[in-house]
């Protein structure tokens, strides 16, 4: 694991801690932030090419929604 992904995790570990310590309080507006700096960490791992199955689970998770499955990538050898 590179130190990028490794920070990356840890980045999201705080921030799960924090989103339960938030709902803990009631805090509907520090929740909605917290979710909004997973998603970026998510989109921030995926742009810079880190495996981001598991922080998707982890989003979900978080945020109760449906996962969506994504289409596989054809690649040259699948092409019709």
């Amino acid at each position: 694991m590179s130190e990028f992904e490794h920070g990356l995790n840890e980045r999201i570990d705080q921030t799960r801690a924090q989103l339960a310590v938030a709902r803990d309080e009631g805090d509907d507006y520090l929740v909605e932030v917290l979710l909004g700096d997973l998603e970026s960490l998510v989109e921030l791992a995926g742009d810079n090419d880190v495996a981001t199955g598991e922080m998707k689970q982890i989003l979900a998770a978080e945020t109760g929604t449906i996962p969506v499955i994504e289409e596989p990538e054809r690649g040259s050898a699948n092409a019709d």
